[in-house]
């Protein structure tokens, strides 16, 4: 039993949390505080003693002098397991780090000093591990960019034909806190009768997905907030929208404002995220606006929404901006980096075999 529940800590984390208004009663909001974070860290640390050991024994059955993982968590089982094999080992965070040493301190740094190296996909998260993860081991390495182009196959459009005769704001992502979707559905409320021929398309899913769609009830907004889901391509949607909000409370660099910036897409972010702040910069490759703030953005969601040339603009210089996260110039740092040339047979470029490094 207890190993089905470590197995799936999503769903047991859950489960406690549902809990919470029953426990509050009783428990009171201290000692629920308490024990809501020993039940956390408990079930969490015997969860990487699980993957670590499993990891391990895989590690042992393969030959390779490299081993690269990805994300915060994936990261310290990863170092754990390759103790004492003589592997190299790479590890990249994909997230703002401030975030997690706040929560897991000591438990993070002890493994991630152990790294050969340590990438980031934002400067800023290169500059926070810097306090306990040596300069030289540092490194950049931006979010390959790869761009699909226009398919003519209908299936491939999946309702952004349907938006196209509105205009609409486009968000992308999991329907999670750190996303600030809650921000983004009282500032589209916000915007008002001026605003009221545009539409709000949410693609992604996630543990709020409820808790969001009654929210956008009680702001009286549900009819005109479209909730997609997770798209096989989201690209029809970046070419349809005319404004892309991602108002994050957590961040690293995520692909979705690239791709939507690729696109040429204006984009309005929060600055609580400092990975969106190394890409958009106010006024120049898009609009910032304060974290939490629904009036501010709102009033940013209007502004565009009204403004044509400003769209243009800030979605032209948004394009120039993002060609840093072009595929062959991230494939070329991840080389440099790793240590290996990604080749196929005929002597080019995989960049299939590369992408998934």
């Amino acid at each position: 039993m207890l190993t089905e529940l470590l197995a799936k800590p999503r769903s047991f984390l859950t489960s406690f949390s549902a809990a919470k208004p029953w426990l509050l009663s009783r428990l009171g909001a201290t000692l629920y505080s308490f024990i809501s974070e020993t039940v956390y860290k408990t079930h969490f640390s015997l969860y990487l003693a699980l993957e670590t050991r499993a990891l391990r024994r895989a590690l042992t059955r393969v030959e390779s002098p490299v081993v690269v993982a990805f994300g915060s968590a994936i990261n310290v089982i990863t170092l754990k397991a390759c103790q004492g094999l003589g592997r190299r080992v790479i590890i990249s965070e994909r997230t703002n780090p401030a975030s997690i040493i706040e929560r897991w301190g000591k438990h993070w740094r002890k493994y991630y000093r152990r790294a050969d190296t340590v990438t980031a996909n934002t400067r800023r998260a290169l500059q926070d591990m810097g306090d306990y993860v040596g300069g030289t081991k540092l490194a950049f390495v931006p979010n390959p960019l790869v761009i699909t182009k226009a398919k003519s196959n209908g299936n491939n459009n999946h309702g952004a034909s349907a938006l196209t005769t509105s205009p609409f704001v486009l968000t992308v992502g999991r329907l999670v806190d750190d996303k600030a979707l809650d921000v983004l559905l009282e500032a589209f409320a916000r915007a008002g009768n001026e605003f009221r021929d545009w539409r709000l398309a949410v693609l992604g899913e996630g543990l709020l997905a409820g808790s969001l769609r009654a929210q956008a009830e009680s702001l009286g907004i549900a009819g005109r907030v479209d909730w997609h889901g997770v798209v096989p391509d989201p690209y029809p949607f970046y070419r349809a929208a005319r404004v892309f909000a991602l108002p994050s409370r957590v961040e690293g660099t995520p692909n979705a404002l690239l791709e939507a910036m690729s696109c040429g897409l204006p984009v309005v972010v929060s600055d609580g995220a400092p990975g969106l702040l190394e890409v958009v910069e106010d006024e120049v490759t898009g609009l910032v606006v304060p974290v939490n703030d629904p009036a501010r953005l709102a009033a940013a969601l209007r502004r565009l929404g009204h403004d044509g040339e400003l769209r243009q603009r800030l979605g032209a210089a948004a394009r120039e901006r993002v060609t840093e996260y072009d595929l062959p110039r991230a494939l070329a740092t991840w080389e440099s980096i790793v240590g290996l040339t990604c080749q196929g047979r005929s002597g080019n470029r995989d960049t299939n075999f590369c992408a998934n490094l």
